[in-house]
């Protein structure tokens, strides 16, 4: 036991967990609409309620009541992971915070993993191990409740199993399809490992698998789930998403045109989601190892996914689906670095680019994780001004998914523009949380309300009189 704690892997692990744990201690709540969605899912599953939501994020698709099915947008293995966590702990925040530290932690082995696929020495498995355990851009996002650390490590182990034509390749396409809506990419990314038609195996288990779960989103919703799904493939900015009239004039030309703009956009999150460094590295060793086919998937997916997400759904792609799917890559990224670090030159000492490579991620992530704690605290005194509203009631928000999952509060969202009035009769609500005053997601403000019928009750709360 003693002898197999002090294995490289393992200790890599340790290592990845304490950074974890130190992240996920400065991060209070979820402040993303994603980990937020898959906590309170998460919630209603270990109560027993089943996969539904109390929260309306989007007024393209109305439900029938604030209680309605949950996972018709975003998919289910996020939130079945953090079931046992969650409905084992009295406070699910930091238990949930648990599942995706051990998930991310586990990224430092699969590099250990994937330098022994590369031939690399002890030292490159070191360097590979060390860098997927600072998770680079990803410092502190990882260590909430996103699919993040669980789409990282699966399609990490998809790509390494493909790359070595195994069996198992086939069920993890299926579980990283029930993982991001976008999965069913890298599984057929993964199939160009196999020589002629053999991978079509990963490839249909990836598409199988997200058509079953698309088939169960009808089933349940009908006609709902299909006016949803066409609101998201049909919006080009996040507006046109949750706000009432339907858009229109969504060309091919015009996503051709959000996806030129975004272009240097979609560049930039990659080499942000790696340092710069690491995909730097990366690249020299895929390079030098251009005839390994086992390793065609990783530049395939890397090329391809960007585009097809913007073409397919453009507003979600502005919105991070690219920095979240790009963790696919991450992990093997890691591992070809440190050979590519390590074997790019004789004329320095063979320590110095690996040591030169791993301290500028490591003062990247750290950079990371500060910038990503001072752009997410606008959130923090939501609770606070809801104080005043009795307990169970409804609220009308800027962030219903956030309220939902941070305070307790079942709610819709508000739309500028829209008919607030006639929404809150709908669902009964009789008070409104608005967006903080430098909160832009077009969403309403104080100065933006103008229902009549309603009083400001402070800053940021407005009641029904």
């Amino acid at each position: 036991m003693g002898r197999a704690l002090t294995r490289p892997p393992v200790l890599c692990f340790l290592a990845a967990l304490a950074w974890h744990f130190y992240w996920a201690s400065t991060v209070p709540s979820p402040a993303d609409w994603d980990p937020a969605y898959y906590l309170e899912v998460a919630r209603h599953l270990a109560a027993g309620d089943g996969a539904v939501t109390e929260a309306v994020w989007n007024l393209g698709w109305l439900p029938p009541s604030l209680r309605h099915p949950a996972d018709l947008h975003w998919m289910p293995l996020p939130s079945r992971v953090l079931v046992p966590f969650v409905g084992a702990a009295t406070d699910d925040w930091p238990a949930a915070q648990l599942c995706s530290v051990v998930l991310a932690a586990c990224w430092a082995p699969l590099a250990w993993a994937w330098a022994r696929r590369l031939d690399a020495t002890e030292a490159e498995g070191w360097v590979a191990g060390l860098l997927a355990a600072t998770a680079a851009g990803y410092t502190r996002t990882i260590t909430t409740p996103d699919s993040i650390a669980l789409y990282g490590l699966l399609g990490g182990a998809l790509l390494l199993a493909a790359s070595r034509r195994q069996a198992v390749a086939v069920p993890l396409a299926m579980a990283v399809a029930l993982t991001r809506g976008d999965g069913f990419l890298l599984g057929l990314a993964a199939a160009l490992a196999w020589p002629a038609l053999g991978g079509w195996r990963v490839a249909l288990a990836g598409v199988g698998a997200t058509v079953a779960w698309y088939a169960r989103g009808y089933l349940v919703a009908g006609q709902g789930w299909i006016d949803l799904r066409a609101r998201v493939a049909e919006s080009l900015v996040l507006q046109d998403v949750i706000s009432l009239p339907a858009p229109s004039g969504v060309t091919l030309g015009a996503r051709l045109g959000v996806l030129g703009e975004q272009a240097g956009s979609v560049l930039t999150v990659g080499l942000i989601a790696g340092m710069v460094l690491i995909p730097g590295f990366a690249a020299i060793t895929l390079a030098r190892r251009s005839a390994d086919r086992g390793l065609w998937p990783i530049v395939a997916y890397a090329v391809v996914f960007p585009p097809v997400v913007y073409l397919l759904a453009p507003a979600m792609a502005r919105e991070g689906t690219v920095y979240r799917s790009d963790a696919a890559l991450f992990v093997p990224a890691c591992a070809l670095a440190a050979v590519g670090a390590s074997r790019l030159t004789r004329r320095y000492h063979p320590a110095f680019l690996p040591g030169l490579l791993m301290a500028g991620v490591l003062a990247g992530s750290v950079y990371a994780g500060r910038l990503y704690a001072s752009a997410t605290s606008w959130h923090l005194d939501d609770c606070g001004y809801l104080e005043q509203v009795p307990s169970g009631l409804p609220v009308m928000s800027y962030d219903p998914i956030g309220v939902a999952a941070r305070c307790g509060r079942p709610g819709i969202i508000m739309a500028r523009g829209q008919g607030l009035a006639e929404l809150a009769d709908r669902y009964g609500i009789d008070w409104a949380l608005v967006a903080p005053p430098a909160f832009d997601n077009g969403t309403v403000r104080a100065e933006d309300w103008n229902v009549d019928g309603w009083e400001r009750v402070d800053e940021r709360v407005f009641r029904r009189r």
